[in-house]
């Protein structure tokens, strides 16, 4: 029996290992990636019991994929071999300046074709939580009613929802974003929103609406329906608010590198499960602060999150 359940796509990652664009790049490093996989693999190395649901190509990038997950931990027996479709890939670059590309390939991959028969009836059995993201319904029509349906038997056992917008405009136009992700924002129990989401997806401008506008969005996220919301501010931290309880994440507590929310959102779910009340943030902001200087055990941009066992000072220290 899981606690937590995310499904989305999981891809193959190639960058060089330096900060040079990649037509200069004599070596690639590879890894995977994913939104979805990497709030898995914080969960699963916080304790938690976590299962991937979602699809993979009959080749190498596919097998890399399940093989990771399982060394992680995470379950994937639902995690499908697509016989006729690749596994996506992208390649991703840090340019002298700082600067970041990342080239996606990932039309009609196997992910794209994951449908609401893929999603067995048993699978919300016992789980708390189910994790999910508007990247996977930008994928195809079919990701989308996959989404709609794992909302409806999330809920119908008893299982919150935490659902991640994410716009991708690479993916999508901001209408057909709209008309998507709003209806599912609205049937999440915990949301949590990007600044830069939220003008896009609420036709808000941010500059405008000034100290209005994360009072704003939080009371929006809370007229949906959610019992949390979380409005994510890039490198000034975040806020949330459950009922009337507002609080505040630091922005010291994500990695000066790179903002890595898969790790506040992993660390705020953990909290969550383990009984904290979540919006004192005392037990996430601990564990931010103990885990973001931890360098990370792989050179992708996989999270830098201490396994349980191998960190039993850090983790026992912060229940």
């Amino acid at each position: 029996m899981f606690e937590v359940i995310t499904l989305g796509e999981c891809m193959a990652v190639l960058y060089p290992t330096e900060p040079i664009p990649l037509d200069q790049a004599a070596t690639l490093a590879l890894d995977v990636a994913g939104a979805e996989a990497n709030l898995a693999i914080g969960l699963s190395r916080l304790g938690h019991r976590v299962q991937f649901l979602g699809r993979v190509g009959a080749d190498p990038f596919g097998q890399r994929i399940r093989s990771r997950l399982q060394a992680e931990g995470v379950d994937t027996n639902s995690l499908l071999t697509d016989i006729e479709a690749p596994t996506g890939v992208f390649f991703r670059e840090w340019l002298p300046d700082g600067a970041r590309r990342v080239f996606y390939y990932r039309r009609h991959s196997a992910a794209s074709h994951l449908a609401p028969q893929d999603i067995a009836p048993e699978t919300f059995a016992g789980v708390r939580v189910v994790h999910l993201t508007g990247i996977t319904p930008a994928l195809s029509a079919s990701c989308a009613a996959t989404v709609e349906h794992v909302i409806e038997q999330a809920h119908a056992a008893g299982a919150l929802v935490s659902f991640d917008p994410n716009y991708r405009a690479k993916l999508w136009d901001i209408e057909t974003a709209r008309k998507t992700l709003l209806p599912m924002m609205e049937r999440a129990d915990i949301l949590l929103i990007g600044h830069e989401d939220a003008e896009a997806l609420f036709g808000i401008d941010a500059e405008a609406e000034g100290s209005r506008f994360e009072e704003d969005i939080l009371q929006r996220g809370a007229a949906f329906g959610a019992q949390i919301v979380v409005l994510k501010r890039a490198e000034r931290g975040a806020c949330a608010r459950a009922g009337g309880a507002y609080s505040e994440i630091p922005a010291e507590v994500v990695s000066p590198v790179v903002i890595r929310w898969e790790l506040v959102m992993a660390s705020m779910l953990a909290s969550s499960l383990a009984g904290c009340v979540v919006l004192r943030w005392k037990a996430p902001c601990a564990w931010e602060h103990a885990l973001a200087p931890l360098p990370s055990r792989h050179l992708g941009i996989m999270l830098a999150i201490p396994a349980w066992k191998e960190d039993s000072a850090v983790c026992s220290s912060l229940q």
